[in-house]
């Protein structure tokens, strides 16, 4: 590599991973009790989508509908 070529990949290279710290991530907490999720509740699925879901299985372990 040149002189020239370095010059210009060693500060894309430091501005890419700088770029790469987002400021929101460090703020979410990240702390909670063990084997519990603190996120929202599902939404329930309706029947019509749980029976497109079980046709949807079926035809991709290589059954029939």
């Amino acid at each position: 590599m040149t002189a020239k070529t370095i010059r210009f990949f060693v500060p894309a290279m430091l501005l890419g991973l700088l770029a790469g710290c987002q400021e929101g991530e460090s703020t979410r907490a990240i702390s909670g009790e063990k084997g519990v999720y603190s996120g929202k509740a599902d939404e329930s699925l309706s029947d019509d989508t749980r029976q497109q879901l079980r046709r949807r299985m079926i035809i991709q372990r290589g059954g029939g509908v």
